[in-house]
């Protein structure tokens, strides 16, 4: 596990990369985006589920993205089902029909998971200076277990490590009509890393504190 010194470093990672997310979706949605990161866990791969499952009204969506190179595993945007729609009707041209949204649900998910994903994870990987790849967004619905198992493939176990950001996502733009007070949503970004990569998180988190204090 990581030291307390370690951690401080990958929250302030996180707080970085998630702040340049916020930007690359509010200019996707074309408006103010805040995405907030106030903590950081990092805990066993098969206690994941039942920290969702307790943090997250179910039925849960899932944005997925498979993770290469340095860190192996999957990186996911999850959130209540609930506010899904919320989200996809904010992120819609005002010249689609509402009734239109859940016919886009899917796409316009993976696009928002996509910029998230890959705008902090770009930034967290450029400031370790170490590469990170990513795979295509892939969406999943149901009980955390089911999207983790979707994300990853396999069963989580107590190998590896997997680091979970706290975060709300709020918009200043209505449901798709233009009025009203925007929209908010609470989820979480989880890396589910596998023994490999957890090691070698450690070891360039290391690396970071000590270019850092040089």
């Amino acid at each position: 596990m990581l030291s307390d010194l370690e951690r401080d470093a990958l929250a302030e990672l996180g707080n970085i990369g998630i702040g340049r997310a916020a930007t690359a979706l509010g200019r996707m949605l074309g408006g103010l985006v805040t995405l907030s990161v106030p903590t950081v866990e990092t805990v066993p791969p098969d206690a994941v589920a039942a920290l969702l499952d307790r943090a997250l009204t179910p039925p849960l969506v899932g944005i997925s993205e498979k993770l290469d190179g340095l860190f192996a595993g999957c990186a996911l945007l999850v959130f209540p089902q609930a506010g899904s729609l919320p989200l996809v009707g904010a992120a819609l041209p005002p010249d689609v029909a509402a009734e239109d949204a859940p016919a886009l649900e899917d796409e316009v998910l993976a696009e928002l998971g996509n910029v998230v994903l890959n705008s902090a994870l770009a930034l967290v990987a450029n400031l370790l200076g170490e590469p990170v790849e990513t795979g295509l967004p892939a969406v999943f619905r149901g009980t955390a277990d089911e999207i983790l198992r979707g994300c990853s493939g396999t069963v989580p176990t107590a190998e590896g490590a997997a680091v979970l950001f706290h975060i709300d996502l709020r918009t200043n733009l209505s449901e798709g009509d233009g009025g009203g007070d925007g929209v908010e949503v609470g989820g979480r970004v989880v890396l589910l890393l596998d023994a490999g990569s957890a090691g070698a998180l450690q070891a360039t988190l290391g690396r970071y504190i000590g270019r850092l204090v040089a």
